[in-house]
């Protein structure tokens, strides 16, 4: 791993008590707040937020900052209520917004046309299912920010899903609609390959500042799921058919 920004966690606050991984508030020595994603969130689901977020910050997304954060040692002997499932040594971790919701259905055409679009086309090109929202509710991933009047994007952990379906994510994605309109419009594609290609420029150097210890499940033994099978989902958007439907 090369990476000079590793924040130390000094203070864990609290779990949270929404989200899929229930990530751990904490306190890092720059003095800001993290949410954080350790061991039981799993090794697959680590690399997977960690390279989609590099993604999206790379692809122009207004994602949430984030940082491989350390958990010492010595933070097991304080009896943190659930502290094994933070676990010690490296972790993901996103900086703690202020001001936000998580976005509700009302609040919807309040995101910019072309931010929606840009969403849906991510989300399509890594892979990602788990933003769905309707009228009747769902699991959005999304902060809108109440004051700024801005969206914040989090939650790449279920990324580069390999029983990614396409006619659920079509159905069910909070900006389905956008996704349409993209799909419809020859002139906007072309433009979208361009700026995935253009991020995928930095995908060797996201890899190049993640854990090596996330690449194994066990000393000497390699994880499942790797850079390399993140970076042949990637590279579709190269495939004649990236953009058809089954």
């Amino acid at each position: 791993m090369i990476n000079g920004e590793v924040v130390q966690i000094q203070e864990v606050l609290q779990r949270a008590k929404q989200g899929r991984t229930l990530p751990f508030h904490c306190r890092g020595a720059d003095g800001r707040l993290y949410y954080v994603k350790g061991h039981d969130a799993g090794r697959r689901s680590l690399v997977a937020e960690w390279l989609a977020s590099s993604m999206a910050a790379a692809f122009g997304l207004p994602v949430a900052e984030f940082r491989i954060v350390e958990v010492p040692e010595a933070m097991q002997y304080l009896g943190i209520p659930d502290f094994a499932d933070l676990g010690t040594g490296f972790a993901f971790g996103s900086v703690a917004q202020e001001n936000v919701m998580d976005l509700t259905f009302p609040n919807v055409p309040k995101v910019p046309a072309l931010l929606r679009r840009d969403v849906a086309v991510f989300d399509w090109w890594v892979r990602n299912e788990d933003r769905t929202l309707t009228e009747l509710g769902g699991n959005v991933n999304l902060l809108w920010d109440i004051v700024q009047r801005e969206l914040v994007v989090i939650d790449y952990n279920l990324a580069f899903d390999d029983t990614f379906n396409e006619a659920q994510f079509r159905a069910g994605h909070v900006f389905a609609a956008d996704w349409n309109d993209v799909y419809q419009d020859f002139l906007a594609r072309p433009a979208y390959e361009l700026r995935m290609q253009q991020a995928l420029h930095r995908f060797d150097d996201a890899c190049d500042k993640m854990p090596d210890e996330w690449l194994e499940l066990g000393p000497g033994v390699p994880a499942l799921f790797t850079p390399d099978d993140a970076r042949l989902i990637l590279e579709r958007v190269a495939l004649a058919d990236f953009w058809n439907r089954p």
